[in-house]
């Protein structure tokens, strides 16, 4: 059984959700585990208290089942465009790549932080440097 529905809590700890289901009386599922992509490099997106879902279920229960994952409706749309695949963040932050300008974008509204060895090939040009006023010399 496939329902669509709008999660009530989330437990990103444990990577899942409760869901209500308007057209069942407000009923609330047990935690339903999420689907996520698996792998070397997984990820920790667990939808939020009031997206919508999609769920199935093994059986005509309320718990016996998983959550596939929140999905766009004409009033919520995916960021950035055909050519870019990436995640956009709330405040503005955002990485993505561009496939058209072959580039990987990275803005972090409050810093980036890199840990770790740095190794840059190429130009590095910095706007810092070439602006009076916001901490540069020039």
């Amino acid at each position: 059984m496939i329902r669509i529905g709008r999660v009530s809590t989330s437990d990103a700890a444990a990577g899942s959700v409760r869901v209500t289901f308007a057209d069942r009386d407000d009923m609330v599922s047990g935690e339903l585990p999420v689907i996520t992509p698996g792998g070397w490099g997984r990820g920790n997106a667990i939808p939020l208290p009031g997206e919508r879902v999609l769920c199935v279920f093994l059986d005509n229960g309320r718990s016996a089942g998983f959550c596939l994952g929140t999905y766009f409706v004409e009033d919520d749309q995916p960021s950035g465009t055909k050519d870019q695949r990436g995640v956009w963040f709330e405040d503005g932050s955002y990485v993505y790549y561009d496939r058209t300008a072959k580039r990987l974008n990275i803005k972090g509204t409050g810093g980036v932080k890199i840990e770790g060895d740095l190794t840059v090939t190429g130009i590095v040009s910095a706007d810092i440097f070439n602006n009076k006023g916001r901490g540069g010399s020039g």
